[in-house]
């Protein structure tokens, strides 16, 4: 029987199982349903589709991330270097979450590829915000002359690609100083800081 009372986080939290285990793709609204203990009619009186539901859930996984990563980037009190250092602390405290903690590199590849291109996607925007700050501010100079959005992106990609260039899926790597100093080399490559 259906629980009454039932709420749009309870049945996140039920997706969010249900696609971890699953994958978009094997997952049905029924199986939603079942784990969440909802009628067919509470899941559509919150979520119009399955699809709606797994951007729902995508969102709560990287909400968190970004909100840590946004406040780095608009801290006012740090130089360009140690908002490097700090980012890479959180993604290396990121990556062991999602491999040790949500078993990522177990996770199905619909669900792992949905949270990489939006993770990328949602870190441009306070990216741009904090290069244009630092910029004005003089204490960051840009080697291209390209937009604040386009020079984020390009950070955030190439940043992306030098720590997932080996395939390990080791959160130990973000800390070597091997990798830290590919990321020095490459960000002092496409700004002066």
């Amino acid at each position: 029987m259906a629980k009454r009372g039932i709420t749009r986080e309870n049945i996140i939290d039920a997706a969010a199982k249900v696609f971890l285990t699953y994958g978009y793709e094997q997952t049905s609204v029924r199986m939603i349903l079942e784990e969440a203990d909802v009628v067919t009619g509470s899941f559509y009186h919150f979520f119009p589709s399955k699809e709606a539901l797994f951007e729902a859930v995508i969102e709560r996984f990287l909400d968190g991330y970004t909100q840590r990563i946004s406040a780095i980037l608009n801290d006012e009190n740090m130089e360009m270097e140690e908002i490097m250092e700090k980012i890479l602390n959180e993604l290396k405290e990121t990556a062991r979450m999602y491999y040790d903690v949500l078993q990522g590199d177990r996770l199905h590849w619909t669900v792992q590829t949905a949270l990489h291109d939006r993770t990328l996607a949602a870190l441009v925007q306070p990216m741009a915000q904090a290069l244009a700050r630092l910029q004005a501010e003089g204490t960051v100079r840009s080697h291209l002359h390209v937009d604040d959005m386009t020079l984020a992106g390009i950070l955030i990609n190439g940043t992306e690609a030098i720590l997932h260039s080996t395939g390990e899926h080791d959160p130990g790597r973000y800390s070597t100083e091997k990798t830290r100093n590919d990321l020095m080399e490459f960000w002092k490559r496409i700004i002066s800081f």
